[in-house]
């Protein structure tokens, strides 16, 4: 056999194996940390100028803003500004990540991410020294080293190539996502709509501070976490004992595809192996859920602007409303308005959660295609790991 084809089509697998969101498959060390973390940094770059960006527009102030949103001009400039702040960094590290996949194989792409790597390290001191309260550039430096390998030491255990897959994964659903909100959000809506008019729910979260809203977040995030944990786990097992598929075309379009003879006999799991491919169905159901409460969350946003008046909130939490934040940012919505949609958008996403891998026709329609999914890796796994030479 010809040894570059052989190495080529190894190759080729290795890289299959980590756009599908398992690294722990493949065997030997990863090459070119460097460039594999460019996407991250774009983002992290992209984000911060974006940050600053609306630093300076807010003014500094919540009067300051406020005159200044009272402009028409202004109040579009800043609403463009903050969908830009969405869209750029997860656009620009798209497109990173499409040129990381052209390098990566070829082995090139090494001074580019020297530069970025550069650019990443010395950017956000620069603007944390100039910008009050003017913290000190060589601190700056080493948080940002840190920070740095911090993503190397990901990449070096494949999370980003988890990660990628599972973004990925989300998106490809969302086309089909307007069938799992109708059927999960009707039911939802039925109990929170009625719950958002309640004046005791507007009194507990308008007296709580944004910190301890986040950590009742958390809390239901912790909750909905432990019991996907469980449940995924169970289906991994399951899956890893079940007769492997003798469909004929379960390798079509793959780098296995060439291959004719049956799958070899599976060699047992690493526990490694099994934690990636729990990871991997848990990463893309929390996305899924949190494209959900994001959904929701804007909706009672926008509910709220449109039905509930400062009046009201006023007579509700016994103050005038307050000028709202969101990470940090200044936005034209009252905080009470932010606060009580955060709590009904962390209480949906554990209902979703929990009904997501339990409901039959949400199984059928957007579970059942990830376990296909890990069913063709692990019979390409069979294979792979055939072909690998031994080692005495």
């Amino acid at each position: 056999m010809d040894i570059t084809r052989e190495r080529y089509d190894r190759e080729a697998a290795e890289q299959w194996f980590r756009r599908r969101g398992l690294p722990s498959v493949v065997r030997g060390r990863p090459a070119h940390l460097l460039v594999r973390i460019v996407p991250a940094e774009v983002f992290v770059v992209l984000g911060l100028l974006f940050t600053t960006a609306t630093s300076v527009l807010d003014g500094g102030s919540d009067d300051e803003f406020a005159r200044r949103m009272d402009q028409t001009w202004f109040a579009l400039l800043y609403l463009a500004v903050l969908l830009a702040y969405v869209v750029v960094p997860s656009a620009g590290a798209w497109l990173a990540a499409r040129w990381v996949r052209r390098r990566v194989p070829a082995r090139r792409g090494t001074p580019v991410a020297l530069g970025v790597a550069a650019v990443f390290l010395v950017l956000n001191p620069i603007v944390d020294a100039a910008a009050p309260p003017h913290d000190s550039l060589p601190v700056g430096v080493l948080e940002q080293l840190g920070l740095l390998v911090v993503l190397l030491v990901t990449a070096f255990f494949g999370g980003g190539s988890i990660l990628g897959w599972a973004l990925r994964a989300a998106f490809r659903q969302l086309g089909r996502l307007g069938d799992l909100t109708s059927r999960a959000l009707p039911l939802l809506l039925l109990f929170t709509v009625f719950g958002f008019f309640t004046t005791e729910i507007w009194q507990v979260t308008a007296d709580l501070t944004r910190h301890r809203i986040w950590l009742v977040v958390g809390l239901f995030s912790v909750v909905a976490v432990l019991f996907l944990v469980s449940t995924l786990s169970d289906e991994v097992r399951s899956l890893t004992k079940a007769e492997q598929p003798a469909e004929p075309d379960t390798l079509d379009g793959t780098p296995f595809a060439s291959c004719t003879d049956p799958a070899p006999e599976r060699v047992p799991l690493t526990k490694l192996e099994r934690a990636n491919m729990v990871l991997v169905l848990l990463l893309t159901q929390i996305l899924q859920t949190l494209v959900l409460s994001v959904l929701t969350f804007v909706f009672f946003v926008a509910f709220g602007v449109i039905t509930v008046r400062a009046p009201v909130i006023k007579s509700w939490v016994g103050h005038d409303p307050t000028p709202g934040t969101l990470f940090g940012i200044q936005v034209p919505i009252a905080n009470e308005l932010l606060q009580v949609s955060l709590f009904i958008a962390a209480f949906s996403a554990l209902y979703f959660a929990a009904g997501a891998v339990t409901d039959s026709t949400y199984r059928s329609s957007f579970f059942e295609p990830l376990v296909r999914h890990l069913g063709t890796s692990l019979t390409a796994r069979d294979h792979y790991l055939a072909r690998l030479p031994v080692r005495g």
